[in-house]
């Protein structure tokens, strides 16, 4: 019997049916609304959960440290800073700084290993998290990573307190659990996306990293002033730790059988009962897919161009433009939110152009990419035409984070498309493009340094965009690959065989 339906109660005429308030919830629930929706609205929060956790001490070690204010003055700045850095340098104001009370005496080195560490980890975990995911499950990977990563956020105040390089190890290891997350969610929805909704499904869930970002970057500083630095790391470990256990309730690697799924929803979705995580790669194969190389570039330039606006961003805001620490807040918030927005907006609108025939898949795709690629080019270069303009230059910093938000729209579904069956160990290994946040940091400071401004650093990031992004659209395809189906045909030689 469905678990759901009623409760079986033996008696002396035999097991009948009793019904609960609880059961006639269900029902209601199974009458009013699909269940790929609370997965998705799941996957979302727990992508929102992902980036609060590792986003919160962005904010947090600026309150946390006694040396994170200094004292802007002439030889600090780039040789091209806008005469506004250079106003704000010797008036020695900013109304937003939460700096110069922290209790931590850390070297500006010791904290820039402590944010960096978690990058480390995570590089590492993530690009074989998509295999990991197609073995144990992408629904247990999930909720291990983000669980996991919960408890040991909460561990850090505590770690900060032994020891900077304590902090530094911990978020290694929170870096290292949390890189098969989004891999393992490629699995899950793999399974639960109808093919007419999956872009509006995928961007849907991932969105949830610029609204966890955007949640970060607006709640952190309240939190610091009114309860402590403390709970930035306490808060977003309890949220994690809370998603988790809905997330197992709710959400199977298969709508197979689910106990809450409606008869409607699973002959729905039966298009995917085929997709099955696979235990042997065909390795042979995915390596000689030359359709896959060009998305792992097209991640590289977009983690490029992502270090430029979210990691760099503010420095550049701030010591280039001149703008104020508060100032800088409400341009990377509005940022976020325009991306949040924009990336379901894009992936709505690639599910409709292809339902109603107006442009094939793969035309779809190319359009979605072209869109992207045009607001984060012109935006960038536009950048450095709009010079000390600092409205100007945070509006077309905007219009470069809405550009790659078009991205889950695009290359982003490539696992999907090529290879559902191992769409976990596809986007897996689509993370290798994620070495740009090892690269883009050092390239910027030398870039700075020897051109005395940030215009060669905002043109190399256009160009890589630009060149990455016509690679892309050269080679892109939406059709599934025969290796897909390796192990079947496998299977079927063997039984074939005398």
């Amino acid at each position: 019997m469905n678990e759901v339906d009623g409760l079986e109660e033996w008696s002396a005429g035999g097991p009948h049916i009793i019904t609960t308030p609880n059961t006639r919830i269900w029902r209601w629930f199974r009458a009013g609304l699909p269940l790929r929706y609370v997965v998705v609205v799941l996957g979302l929060l727990g992508c929102c959960m992902d980036y609060l956790v590792r986003g919160g001490l962005n904010i947090a070690i600026v309150a946390m440290v006694n040396t994170t204010r200094s004292t802007l003055n002439d030889s600090h700045l780039p040789s091209g800073a806008c005469p506004a850095t250079r106003n704000l340098s010797h008036n020695g104001t900013d109304d937003d700084d939460l700096q110069g009370g922290g209790e931590f005496d850390w070297s500006l080195e010791e904290q820039g290993i402590i944010l960096g560490t978690f990058f480390w980890g995570y590089f590492f975990t993530k690009t074989s998290g998509g295999r990991l995911s197609e073995i144990l499950g992408g629904r247990e990977m999930m909720a291990i990573s983000l669980g996991a990563s919960g408890m040991l956020s909460l561990l850090c105040p505590y770690a900060a307190y032994l020891h900077p390089m304590a902090l530094a190890s911990l978020r290694f290891i929170m870096g290292l659990v949390q890189g098969p997350a989004f891999p393992a969610l490629y699995s899950v929805l793999a399974s639960w996306s109808p093919p007419d909704e999956l872009a509006t499904m995928v961007t849907i869930a991932y969105s949830g990293m610029s609204l966890g970002s955007l949640v970060a970057i607006g709640t952190s500083g309240w939190v610091v002033h009114q309860l402590g630095w403390q709970w930035v790391f306490w808060g977003g470990g309890t949220l994690a730790l809370v998603w988790t256990p809905f997330w197992l309730y709710f959400v199977r690697n298969s709508p197979i059988n689910h106990p809450l799924i409606s008869a409607e929803e699973e002959e729905l979705l039966g298009v995917n009962y085929s997709i099955k995580p696979r235990r042997n790669v065909p390795w042979t194969h995915l390596i000689r897919c030359y359709r896959f190389y060009p998305c792992i570039l097209a991640e590289f330039a977009t983690s490029w161009v992502g270090n430029q606006t979210i990691t760099e961003g503010p420095t550049f805001l701030k010591m280039q433009i001149g703008m104020s620490l508060t100032e800088v807040s409400w341009v990377l918030a509005g940022g976020q939110t325009c991306s949040w927005i924009g990336s379901f907006t894009f992936g709505r609108l690639s599910d409709l152009l292809i339902h109603h025939n107006i442009f094939s898949k793969v035309n779809t795709r190319r359009l979605m990419h072209f869109i992207g690629m045009m607001l984060v080019v012109v935006g960038l270069c536009c950048m450095v035409w709009a010079g000390c303009h600092k409205w100007v230059v945070s509006a077309l910093l905007v219009f470069v984070m809405i550009g790659t938000s078009t991205t889950l729209s695009t290359f982003t579904l490539a696992p999907m498309d090529l290879a559902p069956n191992y769409a976990g160990t596809l986007s897996g290994l689509l993370g290798i493009g994620n070495i740009s946040g090892f690269v883009a940091p050092i390239a910027t400071a030398e870039i700075i340094t020897k051109t005395g401004g940030w215009t060669g650093s905002l043109l190399l990031g256009s160009g890589l965009y630009l060149l990455t992004g016509f690679i892309y659209m050269a080679t892109v395809t939406t059709e599934v690959q025969d290796w897909n189906y390796y192990e079947d045909l496998h299977s079927l030689i063997e039984d074939q065989q005398p």
